[in-house]
């Protein structure tokens, strides 16, 4: 009976133990990076939205001047992801790059925003 007890209680614990894997819930933004312009624009701001915690994957095109960010909502905010641009010397959306960051720039990455 005890072992019989016991296999019920491990099994309880091993379901419980795998059932708490589920994967975790994703979103994906579209951020406006009108002041991109090249390669080294596209690993700057991938580099700097990395960073944060909840961030899946960045994938820059400096073609279309778009980001698409896909995040974990729990973790992280989009306002967050448009900060770390924006810190990182880029326009993000509505929002202005950050002046000291942006004068850090290599010159080829220097493109005052429309």
């Amino acid at each position: 009976m005890k072992k019989m007890l016991y296999s019920m209680v491990v099994f309880s614990l091993v379901f419980f133990v795998m059932s708490c894997g589920k994967e975790v819930k994703t979103e994906k933004a579209v951020v406006k990076i009108p002041t991109s312009i090249c390669g080294q624009c596209a690993n700057t701001i991938k580099t700097a939205v990395m960073k944060l915690d909840g961030i899946k994957s960045v994938d820059v095109n400096t073609e279309t001047k778009l980001a698409m960010i896909e995040f974990i909502p729990a973790s992280v905010k989009v306002t967050e992801i448009e900060d770390a641009i924006v810190m990182s010397g880029y326009g993000a959306n509505e929002k202005a790059a950050n002046k000291e960051a942006f004068d850090k720039l290599p010159d080829c990455c220097r493109k005052e925003e429309l």
